[in-house]
């Protein structure tokens, strides 16, 4: 199956699993957005406060994490996000049952990389992960910015991680036979302009439309035997319109709802998709997926 394809179906011995999974994923585990002066945005949600939510309901969410963002405190990128601590990312994991996998050490683009680089940046973010406690980043690598090739994924990526990540809008599901490499498939939550094509809404706001939560339940209702990972970045809530940095609006009917960027999703949203789960689906991480499917790092 050709790299970017729209499902990817992995292979592993024995007994297939037919449990079905589904992972709340956030990328480059951003806490909160900020504005220029990096201080947080009006109704903005920070991810502490998505735990709490999650918490409430019985999930547990994952993040991709990037090594090199994170420090002793909080810190603000490209003045428009505040990251987290490593302390931080501690509280998500000892206090609400987080995981964290890597986006890599410092984001790099994996194509651009010489082989020994591609393996720092990968395999050496893995490690500095577990030192810090977060023993189950070996489940997925969120290649920054999607730049992959199997090549890459083969020769690098497979030697620590379990599963590659490529997005795409199906499930990841589990094959009879191997499938080589083993790519994940995850869809990205967009927010943007609104989704009702009759109103202004619809021509403002960022070039993606608006996924509302009738267009992703759907998707939550995994079969078995399969895997699928949805992934937002940063939550909002009610209205901000008038900011420079960015600006949405959460009220009203959801086809209504929109932002100014493709990574800010409205929380009440958020949590209609996740409260829409079936109770059958097991919510967990990638590396519990590995576990089941019997997909391993070739290094070990």
């Amino acid at each position: 199956m050709p790299v970017g394809a729209p499902g990817v179906a992995v292979g592993a011995p024995g007994t297939r699993d037919t449990t079905p999974y589904f992972t709340i994923q956030f990328g480059r585990t951003q806490w909160v957005s900020a504005d220029k002066l990096c201080k947080p945005l009006p109704n903005a949600v920070t991810l502490g406060r998505v735990a709490t939510l999650l918490q409430q309901r019985g999930k547990v969410a994952s993040g991709n994490v990037v090594v090199k963002r994170q420090g002793v405190s909080q810190s603000c990128f490209s003045n428009y996000v505040i990251s987290p601590s490593w302390n931080d990312l501690t509280q998500l994991r000892t206090v609400y049952g987080w995981t964290f996998n890597s986006a890599g050490m410092t984001y790099a683009n994996m194509t651009t990389l010489t082989p020994n680089e591609q393996l720092a940046e990968a395999c050496g973010s893995v490690g500095a992960l577990a030192r810090r406690g977060h023993t189950r980043a070996w489940g997925l690598f969120a290649y920054p910015n999607n730049k992959y090739s199997d090549k890459i994924q083969t020769q690098v990526v497979k030697k620590c991680f379990a599963f590659g990540r490529q997005y795409g809008d199906t499930t990841t599901t589990q094959a009879a036979g191997a499938l080589w490499p083993n790519w994940q498939t995850t869809v990205s939550v967009n927010g943007g302009r609104c989704a009702d094509t009759t109103l202004a809404c619809s021509t403002s706001g960022a070039s993606s439309t608006y996924q509302t939560p009738a267009m992703l339940i759907p998707k939550t209702r995994v079969a078995a035997g399969a895997w699928t990972t949805m992934q937002w970045y940063r939550l909002v809530t009610g209205t901000s319109t008038t900011g420079t940095v960015a600006q949405w609006n959460c009220t009203g009917a959801e086809n209504t709802h929109w932002t100014s960027d493709a990574e800010l999703y409205c929380v009440r949203d958020f949590l209609r998709v996740i409260d829409a789960i079936p109770s059958t689906v097991k919510v967990t991480d990638a590396a519990t997926v590995a576990e089941a499917w019997g997909v391993k790092p070739s290094g070990t």
